[in-house]
């Protein structure tokens, strides 16, 4: 990939970008779940989401982006009070290329200098070994295996406290 990459957080000004994002995402990939109804969210409801989430110390959006296109997100999102449920996704055109990599470690790095969480857990499939491959790569381990519509997942887990 010759274009150059910009990894930064998510501003209200994205909100349609990243819905547009996020739904392009659905359409190309059967190991990215979004809990929400994408045509029922506004961009103005997005906007605000993002400036909340822009004042949290548990949650995160961040955006990789070139050429003014958004191509990938990482998100953390608080589930308990130490604990950051991990999302990772790459448009298929720009797979391959470390970018989801990049995403995983800018939000372990957000995680143990910024935020106030402990740890960041995520579920993926287990068929999904690229995905898994970089999970491991930094230091997640798998915490439990389950079955869900018949696909096999698997919880995995990363202390990110920097408490002694």
């Amino acid at each position: 990939m010759a274009e150059e990459v910009n990894f930064r957080l998510a501003e209200p000004e994205d909100a349609q970008a990243v819905l547009d994002l996020l739904k392009q995402l659905q359409l190309e990939s059967h190991t990215f779940l979004v809990d929400a109804d994408l045509n029922e969210i506004t961009s103005e409801m997005e906007a605000d989401q993002i400036r909340l989430i822009g004042q949290s110390k548990q949650n995160l959006i961040a955006l990789a982006e070139t050429s003014g296109k958004l191509i990938g997100i990482v998100t953390v999102d608080g589930v308990e009070e130490a604990v950051g449920e991990l999302g990772v996704a790459v448009l298929s055109d720009f797979q391959g290329y470390t970018l989801g990599s990049s995403l995983v470690e800018l939000a372990i790095d957000w995680a143990i200098h910024y935020s106030t969480l402990s740890q960041l857990v995520l579920t993926v499939f287990a068929d999904n070994l690229p995905a898994v491959h970089i999970y491991q790569k930094y230091g997640f381990a798998t915490v439990k295996r389950f079955s869900k519509n018949h696909r096999q997942l698997l919880k995995m887990a990363l202390a990110v406290s920097t408490e002694l």
